[in-house]
């Protein structure tokens, strides 16, 4: 089991921005409304999961996931043959944050608070946000929609999962679960097949608490899980009711409950019409209604609307007393008004003048939030839930904003809660984590040190041992380590992608933001980056995958390649210029011709000519001559989108092909190799036991010993992918990248969920370890089986070993893991020219029979 982490809150640093002019892509295609383009990406990750089909089921997800937990169980209780013996350890960062759905604090105790991430699970703090615990890692689903406690009894509490902003790639739940011990321990407590649980209150019907439950289903398939649910809080998992269904395509997402003196008690329900399929997306409609029940639940009415005629969408509740206020999002997905009623729906007023709405307010995707708060210590203080805070203290008259604006990153764009502690006290939950204010917004604090960052991509500094450089969602470029989680740095804005330092150079790096815009910076490790364009050559038509791939090849890291629908290279990076190196090597076809592109390159470690490209509608292709002439090698293959494609470290004729889809059967996770000598056999499936989720990405540790990232969890096998299993304990949750660190030797996973952790590779490696020190003092062990003479070197060596020893081959790597020399040997070790290779840190492994492989480290000059 993954112990209950604790993390200290550290400086919360300046962020460096891109220059754009939002906090979110706004570049339309034909696919997407413009409104629709705040979650592009996610549109994005549909694509990859589903192509070719046109649709995916977010539910056979959620089922599969499920599976995967029961399977890792299951290997977990079995008297294993291996066992991979090593603890992961969080890299970081804490301070970077990711997209937090709510904020709740405990009832009764000051400081005590809540927090619900979209897909990292729920946190919990006892002293301010100072320090936080993960609350629920036990449980296989991480998204968080809301909380609710006891009435009388702040120990007993409900969570509901799956994730109600509900983007193009909903994160689907478990339904609700019960603690009966103030968050220590949770166990199920129903609606398990509900999809998406929205929305948890309790209301006091007949003088006893009922708990009620606000629901979406399962947002790509029309049906009868959506709508509101309640049972007797004292009752059991199986004693829900369904007691109001707007309609199979529209579920509930906000509730309240009010007393007031003509009607009584007043149950108001928020209903929102939702359908997202990976090519449809519906946001607004008829059926986006107040519904009101007057007797505790039983039947319901649907209010003639607030707002008159026309169609609106998403509909968000606050409360003070008797006095209910109604943020309604209009059709065009911005603030359409805020209505309030006083006697219990059956009159509503318009409460800002038609003049003075927010310009903006809502950013123009108005579905993603839908919030609006009332200061309980003031009636006339509303707050507006936005990509900022618009705040009104005379009661919607007037409006000012409440917070920094977003780009100073000073508090982060994208408001999902606000919670008033006291009349001046609040705190928030944004995209980017949790703020405190206590002089009603004249200032903010970041206050949640959680690793709920969402990354893309993550890889390893040579120059800076120990420090990674990862891509995150909505949070750009950052670089840290374990030994400062909350201190990681903003290297560049935007969504973060692909990072990589020069293998040589250690004042040359490089980075990219959405859609392929790629930068270097000619610093060192310790120095701002003072990032430039390394877009010359590549046209502004280009169609660009969202998390673009390039690469420096690895036989000559001054050689850089890229993907766009064709491939691009670049001599003498990053001062050259981008040129074709391919025509378009997609199907180039509708539908789907936006997402048509390139998503995965690899370069022969010792051939800077042979170059493999993957795309996005499942076609590999290899060049053995810099892209002069490309062969296609798709067949064999199912046709998918082509995750990541890697060149066997030691044995360069073999291909390996991850593949993520599930046209074939449902999360197949598709991974391949095949010899690339001509008249082998194609494409061989190295899948074995896996689980059924797609894979994202492929480390070759070793020759057998292989590591995969999937949408479940890191997993790793000995064999070449006959028999798999689990990395450490590692939970199941979506793992993008990995890297491999062979100067600190460890395994490094990029998560979308949960930051940056890392495992020790000696865990899972035979004795031979990737791992060169990382000091020249320790580079020769006191009493080695060979000896590489002279150790410092400059021009050539020789190795000296054990005069009974038959040496039948030598392989030398540098310290990124790169093979750099393969030689078949006859018994007498030869001399080794190095004149020409770069100074840096080597090892040999030495070959020999009827004797274990033999390594030693020296260093180039």
């Amino acid at each position: 089991m993954m112990l209950r982490m604790l993390f200290p809150l550290g400086l919360f640093f300046a962020l460096f921005l891109i220059q754009c002019g939002s906090p979110s892509p706004q570049a339309p295609t034909e696919d997407i409304q413009p409104w629709d383009a705040k979650l592009k990406p996610h549109l994005a990750e549909a694509f990859k999961w589903s192509f070719p089909e046109t649709s995916w089921n977010p539910k056979s997800a959620q089922e599969a996931l499920d599976a995967v937990d029961r399977w890792r169980k299951g290997l977990a209780s079995q008297d294993m043959s291996r066992v991979n013996q090593g603890e992961w350890r969080l890299e970081g960062p804490t301070n970077i944050g990711g997209r937090l759905n709510f904020l709740r604090p405990t009832p009764g105790l000051n400081g005590d608070w809540w927090a619900g991430s979209a897909s990292g699970g729920l946190w919990h703090t006892e002293n301010f946000g100072e320090t936080w615990v993960w609350a629920n890692e036990d449980m296989p689903q991480l998204a968080c929609g809301d909380l609710a406690f006891h009435p009388t009894n702040a120990t007993v509490m409900w969570l509901a999962t799956g994730d109600p902003q509900i983007s193009s790639f909903p994160r689907l739940g478990g339904g609700v679960f019960k603690s009966v011990d103030g968050g220590q321990t949770w166990s199920p407590d129903g609606l398990d097949s509900l999809g998406i649980v929205s929305r948890l209150i309790t209301l006091p019907i007949g003088g006893d608490p009922w708990l009620f439950a606000g629901t979406m289903g399962n947002p790509a398939i029309p049906g009868s899980n959506r709508g509101l649910f309640c049972r007797p809080i004292q009752g059991e998992a199986s004693d829900w009711t369904q007691v109001l269904l707007p309609s199979d395509s529209a579920g509930v997402t906000d509730v309240v409950g009010i007393e007031t003196t003509n009607l009584g008690g007043v149950i108001l329900a928020a209903a929102w019409q939702r359908t997202r399929t990976s090519t449809h997306s519906v946001v607004t409609g008829g059926d986006c209604r107040i519904h009101r029940s007057l007797d505790g639940g039983e039947s319901w009415d649907v209010l003639p609307n607030p707002w008159g005629e026309g169609v609106r969408g998403r509909i968000g509740f606050t409360v003070h007393d008797a006095t209910v206020w109604a943020l309604v999002v209009g059709e065009n997905h911005q603030l359409d008004n805020i209505y309030k009623t006083e006697d219990g729906g059956e009159t509503w007023s318009a409460v800002i003048p038609e003049d003075a709405v927010p310009e903006n307010a809502l950013g123009g995707f108005g579905w993603y939030f839908s919030k609006i708060r009332v200061n309980p210590f003031n009636p006339n203080d509303l707050t507006i839930l936005g990509v900022e805070l618009h705040n009104s203290l005379d009661g919607g008259l007037t409006w000012n904003l409440m917070n920094p604006e977003w780009w100073t990153y000073e508090v982060h764009a994208d408001k999902h809660d606000l919670i008033w502690i006291n009349a001046n006290e609040a705190i928030i939950a944004t995209d980017g984590g949790a703020y405190r204010t206590t002089n009603h917004g004249s200032t903010w604090e970041d206050i949640e040190s959680l690793p709920n960052s969402q990354f893309y991509r993550v890889t390893w500094n040579p120059h800076n041992p120990g420090k990674y450089t990862a891509g995150a969602q909505d949070n750009g470029t950052t670089t840290g380590s374990f030994e400062a989680m909350n201190e990681w740095t903003r290297d560049l804005g935007g969504d973060g992608f692909t990072a990589a330092y020069h293998p040589t150079n250690a004042a040359l790096r490089y980075a990219e933001y959405q859609y392929g815009n790629m930068r270097f910076s000619p610093t060192f490790p310790d120095e701002e980056p003072q990032w430039q364009s390394w877009m010359n050559g590549i046209p502004d038509d280009a169609r660009v995958w969202w998390d673009a791939p390039y690469m420096l090849h690895p036989a000559n890291p001054d050689q850089a390649w890229c993907g766009a629908q064709q491939a691009y290279k670049m001599e003498n990076a990053p001062y050259g210029i981008w040129t074709p190196a391919s025509s378009d090597l997609t199907a180039n076809m509708e539908p789907g011709l936006q997402w048509r592109t390139i998503t995965a390159l690899a370069g022969s470690p010792n051939d800077e000519d042979v170059v493999a490209a993957g795309t996005s509608d499942g076609r590999v292709w290899l060049t053995a001559n810099g892209g002069a002439f490309w062969q296609e090698l798709s067949e064999g293959l199912p046709g998918q989108f082509v995750t990541d494609l890697v060149f066997h470290p030691q044995f360069p004729d073999t291909l390996v092909c991850t593949v993520s889809g599930y046209r074939n059967a449902a999360y197949t996770p598709h991974i391949f190799k095949r010899s690339l000598n001509a008249g082998s056999a194609g494409w061989i499936s190295a899948a074995g036991n896996l689980p059924h989720h797609p894979i994202n990405h492929v480390e070759v540790l070793r020759d057998s010993v292989w590591a995969v990232a999937s949408d479940a969890g890191v997993y790793w096998t000995t064999n070449a992918g006959t028999h798999w299993e689990p990395v450490g304990n590692l939970p199941p949750i979506p793992v993008y990248d990995l890297a491999v660190d062979t100067l600190t030797g460890r395994l490094v996973a990029g998560t979308f969920a949960q930051s940056i952790w890392s495992f020790p590779l000696d865990s899972l490696l035979p004795e031979e370890a990737v791992n060169p020190p990382n000091n020249v003092a320790s580079l020769i062990s006191e009493d080695p089986v060979w000896r590489v003479i002279p150790n410092p070197a400059s021009e050539s060596i020789r190795l000296q070993g054990p005069d009974d020893t038959n040496l039948m081959s030598i392989v030398v790597r540098n310290a990124q893991g790169q093979l750099i020399h393969q030689v078949s040997v006859g018994g007498v070790p030869p001399v080794l020219h190095v004149a020409d290779w770069s100074p840096g840190i080597y090892m040999v492994t030495c070959h020999a029979s009827e004797a274990p492989p033999a390594s030693v480290r020296f260093v180039k000059n």
